[in-house]
Protein backbone atom coordinates (compact mmCIF):
# COMPACT_ATOMS: atom_id res chain seq x y z
CA UNK A 1 0.00 0.00 0.00
CA UNK A 2 1.40 3.43 -0.99
CA UNK A 3 2.10 6.21 1.48
CA UNK A 4 -0.82 8.16 0.00
CA UNK A 5 -3.24 5.28 0.60
CA UNK A 6 -1.92 4.80 4.12
CA UNK A 7 -2.38 8.50 4.86
CA UNK A 8 -5.97 8.45 3.58
CA UNK A 9 -6.68 5.38 5.74
CA UNK A 10 -5.16 7.20 8.73
CA UNK A 11 -7.41 10.22 8.16
CA UNK A 12 -10.50 8.08 7.64
CA UNK A 13 -9.87 6.25 10.90
CA UNK A 14 -9.34 9.52 12.78
CA UNK A 15 -12.26 11.32 11.10
CA UNK A 16 -14.75 8.57 10.15
CA UNK A 17 -17.38 11.11 9.03
CA UNK A 18 -15.19 12.03 6.03
CA UNK A 19 -16.17 9.82 3.08
CA UNK A 20 -13.42 7.68 1.64
CA UNK A 21 -12.14 9.57 -1.40
CA UNK A 22 -9.54 9.09 -4.07
CA UNK A 23 -6.64 11.54 -3.74
CA UNK A 24 -3.63 12.02 -5.98
CA UNK A 25 -1.03 9.27 -5.61
CA UNK A 26 1.52 12.10 -5.75
CA UNK A 27 0.14 14.13 -2.86
CA UNK A 28 2.45 12.78 -0.13
CA UNK A 29 6.20 12.14 -0.19
CA UNK A 30 7.24 9.36 2.18
CA UNK A 31 10.58 10.97 3.15
CA UNK A 32 10.76 13.84 5.66
CA UNK A 33 13.01 16.79 4.75
CA UNK A 34 15.73 17.64 7.28
CA UNK A 35 16.82 21.27 7.69
CA UNK A 36 19.56 22.69 9.87
CA UNK A 37 18.72 24.49 13.10
CA UNK A 38 20.17 27.73 11.72
CA UNK A 39 17.82 27.54 8.72
CA UNK A 40 14.87 27.13 11.09
CA UNK A 41 15.99 30.21 13.04
CA UNK A 42 16.46 32.21 9.83
CA UNK A 43 12.92 31.38 8.77
CA UNK A 44 11.48 32.74 12.01
CA UNK A 45 13.66 35.85 11.82
CA UNK A 46 12.80 36.60 8.21
CA UNK A 47 9.06 36.14 8.68
CA UNK A 48 9.18 38.63 11.55
CA UNK A 49 11.11 41.05 9.31
CA UNK A 50 8.29 41.12 6.77
CA UNK A 51 6.02 42.61 9.45
CA UNK A 52 8.00 45.86 9.04
CA UNK A 53 7.39 45.79 5.30
CA UNK A 54 3.70 45.23 5.96
CA UNK A 55 3.69 48.41 8.08
CA UNK A 56 5.51 50.25 5.27
CA UNK A 57 2.90 49.02 2.78
CA UNK A 58 0.04 50.26 4.94
CA UNK A 59 1.68 53.67 5.28
CA UNK A 60 2.60 54.24 1.64
CA UNK A 61 0.37 52.03 -0.53
CA UNK A 62 -3.05 51.94 1.08
CA UNK A 63 -4.35 54.52 -1.41
CA UNK A 64 -3.58 52.09 -4.26
CA UNK A 65 -5.58 49.33 -2.59
CA UNK A 66 -8.54 51.66 -2.18
CA UNK A 67 -8.76 51.98 -5.97
CA UNK A 68 -10.22 48.46 -5.92
CA UNK A 69 -13.28 49.90 -4.13
CA UNK A 70 -12.90 47.45 -1.28
CA UNK A 71 -13.14 48.06 2.45
CA UNK A 72 -10.22 47.72 4.86
CA UNK A 73 -11.40 45.03 7.31
CA UNK A 74 -10.11 44.63 10.90
CA UNK A 75 -9.10 40.98 10.67
CA UNK A 76 -6.09 39.28 9.04
CA UNK A 77 -5.70 36.02 7.11
CA UNK A 78 -5.99 32.43 8.24
CA UNK A 79 -3.65 29.95 6.56
CA UNK A 80 -1.07 32.32 5.09
CA UNK A 81 2.27 30.89 3.94
CA UNK A 82 5.71 32.24 3.18
CA UNK A 83 7.34 29.90 0.65
CA UNK A 84 11.14 29.70 0.69
CA UNK A 85 13.95 28.07 -1.25
CA UNK A 86 17.10 27.06 0.64
CA UNK A 87 20.43 27.37 -1.17
CA UNK A 88 23.72 25.49 -0.81
CA UNK A 89 24.91 28.04 1.79
CA UNK A 90 21.80 27.48 3.91
CA UNK A 91 20.48 30.93 3.03
CA UNK A 92 16.75 31.21 2.39
CA UNK A 93 14.97 33.08 -0.41
CA UNK A 94 11.33 34.13 -0.44
CA UNK A 95 9.62 32.80 -3.57
CA UNK A 96 6.03 33.72 -2.83
CA UNK A 97 3.61 34.75 -0.11
CA UNK A 98 0.27 32.97 -0.31
CA UNK A 99 -2.72 34.18 1.69
CA UNK A 100 -4.82 31.11 0.97
CA UNK A 101 -2.24 28.37 1.17
CA UNK A 102 -3.50 24.81 0.93
CA UNK A 103 -2.52 21.81 3.06
CA UNK A 104 -2.51 23.38 6.53
CA UNK A 105 -5.06 21.01 8.08
CA UNK A 106 -3.62 18.07 6.17
CA UNK A 107 -0.10 19.13 7.21
CA UNK A 108 -0.97 18.99 10.90
CA UNK A 109 -2.24 15.46 10.43
CA UNK A 110 0.78 14.52 8.35
CA UNK A 111 3.05 15.15 11.34
CA UNK A 112 0.88 12.83 13.41
CA UNK A 113 0.88 10.27 10.60
CA UNK A 114 4.70 10.29 10.62
CA UNK A 115 4.64 10.18 14.45
CA UNK A 116 6.62 13.43 14.67
CA UNK A 117 5.94 16.68 16.50
CA UNK A 118 5.36 19.88 14.58
CA UNK A 119 8.46 22.07 15.00
CA UNK A 120 6.47 24.95 16.53
CA UNK A 121 4.03 22.88 18.63
CA UNK A 122 1.12 24.18 16.58
CA UNK A 123 -1.78 21.76 16.92
CA UNK A 124 -5.43 21.28 16.01
CA UNK A 125 -6.66 23.41 18.92
CA UNK A 126 -4.35 26.24 17.85
CA UNK A 127 -5.67 25.96 14.30
CA UNK A 128 -9.23 26.43 15.52
CA UNK A 129 -8.16 29.25 17.82
CA UNK A 130 -6.75 31.12 14.81
CA UNK A 131 -10.18 31.06 13.21
CA UNK A 132 -11.83 32.08 16.47
CA UNK A 133 -9.47 35.07 16.61
CA UNK A 134 -10.48 35.98 13.07
CA UNK A 135 -14.13 35.76 14.10
CA UNK A 136 -13.52 38.02 17.07
CA UNK A 137 -11.46 40.59 15.15
CA UNK A 138 -13.98 40.75 12.32
CA UNK A 139 -16.95 40.97 14.65
CA UNK A 140 -18.56 37.74 13.45
CA UNK A 141 -21.71 36.75 15.31
CA UNK A 142 -22.38 33.40 13.65
CA UNK A 143 -20.86 30.21 15.09
CA UNK A 144 -20.63 28.64 11.62
CA UNK A 145 -17.56 29.00 9.41
CA UNK A 146 -18.22 28.89 5.68
CA UNK A 147 -15.49 27.55 3.38
CA UNK A 148 -15.63 29.34 0.02
CA UNK A 149 -14.10 28.30 -3.30
CA UNK A 150 -15.01 28.10 -6.95
CA UNK A 151 -16.79 24.79 -7.56
CA UNK A 152 -15.22 23.31 -4.42
CA UNK A 153 -16.08 19.70 -5.19
CA UNK A 154 -13.96 19.95 -8.34
CA UNK A 155 -10.91 21.32 -6.51
CA UNK A 156 -7.89 19.08 -6.02
CA UNK A 157 -7.89 19.89 -2.30
CA UNK A 158 -11.61 19.35 -1.69
CA UNK A 159 -10.62 16.52 0.62
CA UNK A 160 -9.00 19.15 2.87
CA UNK A 161 -12.19 21.22 2.97
CA UNK A 162 -13.96 18.18 4.42
CA UNK A 163 -11.14 17.80 6.92
CA UNK A 164 -11.41 21.44 8.02
CA UNK A 165 -15.14 20.95 8.47
CA UNK A 166 -14.61 17.96 10.77
CA UNK A 167 -11.96 19.80 12.80
CA UNK A 168 -14.25 22.80 13.24
CA UNK A 169 -17.17 20.59 14.31
CA UNK A 170 -14.96 18.70 16.74
CA UNK A 171 -14.17 22.01 18.46
CA UNK A 172 -17.71 23.34 18.60
CA UNK A 173 -17.95 25.28 15.33
CA UNK A 174 -20.41 24.49 12.58
CA UNK A 175 -19.14 24.47 9.00
CA UNK A 176 -20.55 24.58 5.49
CA UNK A 177 -18.77 24.52 2.11
CA UNK A 178 -20.00 27.11 -0.41
CA UNK A 179 -19.51 27.46 -4.16
CA UNK A 180 -18.30 31.00 -4.87
CA UNK A 181 -19.90 30.89 -8.32
CA UNK A 182 -23.33 29.85 -7.03
CA UNK A 183 -25.22 33.09 -6.38
CA UNK A 184 -27.88 31.44 -4.24
CA UNK A 185 -25.31 29.77 -1.99
CA UNK A 186 -23.42 33.04 -1.53
CA UNK A 187 -26.63 34.98 -0.80
CA UNK A 188 -27.67 32.38 1.77
CA UNK A 189 -24.60 32.81 3.95
CA UNK A 190 -26.10 34.42 7.09
CA UNK A 191 -25.08 37.94 8.04
CA UNK A 192 -22.28 38.00 10.60
CA UNK A 193 -20.53 34.90 9.24
CA UNK A 194 -16.80 34.35 8.90
CA UNK A 195 -15.89 32.88 5.52
CA UNK A 196 -12.66 30.89 5.17
CA UNK A 197 -11.82 32.18 1.70
CA UNK A 198 -10.01 29.79 -0.66
CA UNK A 199 -11.32 31.63 -3.72
CA UNK A 200 -8.55 32.98 -5.98
CA UNK A 201 -10.25 36.09 -7.34
CA UNK A 202 -8.24 37.97 -4.75
CA UNK A 203 -9.70 41.44 -5.38
CA UNK A 204 -13.20 40.19 -6.21
CA UNK A 205 -13.06 41.94 -9.57
CA UNK A 206 -14.62 39.23 -11.72
CA UNK A 207 -18.31 39.45 -12.58
CA UNK A 208 -18.99 36.12 -10.89
CA UNK A 209 -17.66 37.63 -7.63
CA UNK A 210 -20.25 40.44 -7.64
CA UNK A 211 -22.32 39.22 -4.69
CA UNK A 212 -19.30 38.22 -2.61
CA UNK A 213 -17.85 41.71 -3.10
CA UNK A 214 -21.15 43.41 -2.25
CA UNK A 215 -21.66 41.39 0.92
CA UNK A 216 -18.02 41.86 1.97
CA UNK A 217 -18.12 45.63 1.42
CA UNK A 218 -21.45 45.92 3.21
CA UNK A 219 -20.05 44.16 6.28
CA UNK A 220 -22.53 41.32 5.95
CA UNK A 221 -19.86 38.60 5.71
CA UNK A 222 -16.22 38.58 6.77
CA UNK A 223 -13.51 36.99 4.63
CA UNK A 224 -10.35 35.33 5.92
CA UNK A 225 -8.10 35.77 4.07
CA UNK A 226 -9.43 39.01 2.65
CA UNK A 227 -8.34 41.35 -0.18
CA UNK A 228 -6.55 43.88 2.04
CA UNK A 229 -4.33 41.15 3.49
CA UNK A 230 -3.57 39.87 -0.01
CA UNK A 231 -2.62 43.39 -1.11
CA UNK A 232 -0.26 43.89 1.85
CA UNK A 233 1.82 40.74 1.55
CA UNK A 234 0.88 38.48 -1.38
CA UNK A 235 0.33 40.71 -4.42
CA UNK A 236 3.36 40.37 -6.74
CA UNK A 237 3.54 44.18 -6.86
CA UNK A 238 4.85 44.09 -3.29
CA UNK A 239 8.07 42.44 -4.48
CA UNK A 240 8.58 45.51 -6.67
CA UNK A 241 7.66 47.96 -3.91
CA UNK A 242 9.78 46.26 -1.28
CA UNK A 243 12.76 46.12 -3.62
CA UNK A 244 12.50 49.84 -4.45
CA UNK A 245 11.75 51.29 -0.99
CA UNK A 246 14.60 52.55 1.20
CA UNK A 247 12.84 53.29 4.50
CA UNK A 248 12.83 49.73 5.90
CA UNK A 249 15.81 47.34 5.96
CA UNK A 250 15.29 44.68 3.34
CA UNK A 251 15.00 41.13 4.65
CA UNK A 252 17.93 39.07 3.38
CA UNK A 253 15.48 36.57 1.85
CA UNK A 254 13.81 39.20 -0.36
CA UNK A 255 14.67 38.64 -4.02
CA UNK A 256 15.08 41.66 -6.28
CA UNK A 257 12.41 42.14 -8.90
CA UNK A 258 11.87 44.17 -12.09
CA UNK A 259 8.58 45.61 -13.31
CA UNK A 260 8.22 44.59 -16.95
CA UNK A 261 5.55 47.22 -17.49
CA UNK A 262 8.32 49.77 -16.96
CA UNK A 263 11.71 48.21 -17.72
CA UNK A 264 12.95 48.13 -21.35
CA UNK A 265 13.40 44.66 -22.89
CA UNK A 266 16.99 45.42 -23.93
CA UNK A 267 17.95 45.89 -20.28
CA UNK A 268 16.39 42.61 -19.11
CA UNK A 269 17.34 40.29 -22.01
CA UNK A 270 21.04 39.97 -21.00
CA UNK A 271 19.95 39.22 -17.42
CA UNK A 272 17.26 36.67 -18.30
CA UNK A 273 19.18 33.50 -17.34
CA UNK A 274 19.28 34.69 -13.74
CA UNK A 275 15.61 35.62 -13.65
CA UNK A 276 12.23 33.99 -13.19
CA UNK A 277 9.23 35.53 -14.99
CA UNK A 278 5.72 35.50 -13.55
CA UNK A 279 2.44 37.38 -14.04
CA UNK A 280 1.67 39.96 -11.38
CA UNK A 281 -1.74 38.40 -10.84
CA UNK A 282 -0.62 34.76 -10.78
CA UNK A 283 -0.50 32.37 -7.85
CA UNK A 284 1.40 29.12 -7.44
CA UNK A 285 3.16 28.11 -10.66
CA UNK A 286 0.58 29.50 -13.10
CA UNK A 287 2.14 31.22 -16.10
CA UNK A 288 5.71 31.26 -14.77
CA UNK A 289 8.83 30.94 -16.93
CA UNK A 290 12.46 30.23 -16.14
CA UNK A 291 14.58 32.79 -17.99
CA UNK A 292 17.27 30.34 -19.09
CA UNK A 293 14.85 28.46 -21.32
CA UNK A 294 12.54 31.22 -22.54
CA UNK A 295 12.45 32.05 -26.26
CA UNK A 296 12.83 35.62 -27.53
CA UNK A 297 9.23 35.63 -28.75
CA UNK A 298 7.86 34.58 -25.38
CA UNK A 299 10.27 36.94 -23.61
CA UNK A 300 8.98 39.90 -25.65
CA UNK A 301 5.40 38.99 -24.75
CA UNK A 302 6.08 39.69 -21.05
CA UNK A 303 6.55 43.43 -21.55
CA UNK A 304 3.48 45.56 -21.11
CA UNK A 305 1.46 42.52 -20.04
CA UNK A 306 1.72 42.84 -16.25
CA UNK A 307 4.72 40.57 -15.62
CA UNK A 308 7.55 40.83 -13.13
CA UNK A 309 11.05 39.39 -13.44
CA UNK A 310 12.32 38.06 -10.13
CA UNK A 311 15.88 37.09 -9.35
CA UNK A 312 16.26 33.34 -9.73
CA UNK A 313 16.85 31.36 -6.55
CA UNK A 314 17.23 27.69 -7.32
CA UNK A 315 15.57 25.21 -4.96
CA UNK A 316 17.61 22.85 -2.83
CA UNK A 317 18.21 19.34 -4.13
CA UNK A 318 18.86 16.19 -2.18
CA UNK A 319 18.79 12.44 -2.59
CA UNK A 320 15.47 11.22 -1.24
CA UNK A 321 14.13 7.71 -0.80
CA UNK A 322 10.78 7.90 -2.55
CA UNK A 323 7.96 5.43 -2.95
CA UNK A 324 7.21 4.65 -6.58
CA UNK A 325 5.25 2.04 -8.48
CA UNK A 326 7.55 -0.35 -10.33
CA UNK A 327 6.26 -3.27 -12.38
CA UNK A 328 2.85 -2.67 -10.86
CA UNK A 329 4.04 -2.92 -7.26
CA UNK A 330 5.15 -0.36 -4.62
CA UNK A 331 8.92 0.11 -4.43
CA UNK A 332 11.46 2.53 -2.97
CA UNK A 333 14.41 4.04 -4.75
CA UNK A 334 16.79 6.97 -4.31
CA UNK A 335 16.07 9.94 -6.56
CA UNK A 336 17.47 13.45 -6.84
CA UNK A 337 14.55 15.71 -5.84
CA UNK A 338 13.99 19.42 -5.35
CA UNK A 339 12.05 20.91 -2.48
CA UNK A 340 10.77 24.18 -1.09
CA UNK A 341 9.55 25.07 2.37
CA UNK A 342 5.97 26.22 2.91
CA UNK A 343 5.96 28.13 6.19
CA UNK A 344 2.49 28.80 7.58
CA UNK A 345 2.03 31.96 9.61
CA UNK A 346 -0.58 34.02 11.36
CA UNK A 347 0.25 37.69 11.89
CA UNK A 348 3.90 36.95 11.10
CA UNK A 349 4.14 34.21 13.74
CA UNK A 350 5.44 30.89 12.42
CA UNK A 351 3.03 28.00 12.97
CA UNK A 352 4.24 25.05 10.90
CA UNK A 353 6.61 24.13 8.08
CA UNK A 354 5.77 21.66 5.34
CA UNK A 355 8.09 20.76 2.44
CA UNK A 356 6.95 20.27 -1.15
CA UNK A 357 9.10 17.71 -2.97
CA UNK A 358 9.20 17.63 -6.75
CA UNK A 359 11.14 17.41 -9.99
CA UNK A 360 10.97 19.78 -12.95
CA UNK A 361 10.39 23.52 -12.90
CA UNK A 362 7.58 23.97 -10.38
CA UNK A 363 5.84 22.36 -7.42
CA UNK A 364 2.92 20.92 -9.36
CA UNK A 365 2.29 17.69 -7.40
CA UNK A 366 2.89 15.64 -10.52
CA UNK A 367 6.21 14.03 -9.60
CA UNK A 368 6.03 10.33 -8.87
CA UNK A 369 7.35 9.90 -5.34
CA UNK A 370 7.01 13.63 -4.67
CA UNK A 371 4.42 15.70 -2.84
CA UNK A 372 4.03 17.25 0.61
CA UNK A 373 6.07 16.00 3.53
CA UNK A 374 7.06 17.01 7.03
CA UNK A 375 10.22 18.88 8.03
CA UNK A 376 12.67 17.90 10.77
CA UNK A 377 15.50 19.91 12.33
CA UNK A 378 18.94 18.31 12.41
Amino acid sequence: MSVNSRFVDFLHKKYPAIPRMDVSDRLICSSPIPIKAKVFEKIKFEIAAYAKLREWTVKYKKHIYEKNKLIVPPNFAACTSFDFHVDANDDIHLIEVNTNAAFMALGLNLYEFFDRKNLVNFDEAALVEMFRQEQQLAGASNNCIYILDEKPKEQRMYFEFLLFAEIFKKHGLDCQIVDATNTDEVKNIPNGSLVYNRYTDFYLNESKSKFIKERFNNGEIFLSPQPWEYFQVADKERFLDWTAQIEVPRPSSLLSAFDLDVEPPEKIWPLRKDLFFKPKSSFGSKGVFKGASVTKKVFDSFFGNHFIAQKLALPAEMDIAVEIVKDGAPAREIQKMKYDLRCYTYREELQMIIARVYQGQTTNLRTEGGGFTIVTVE
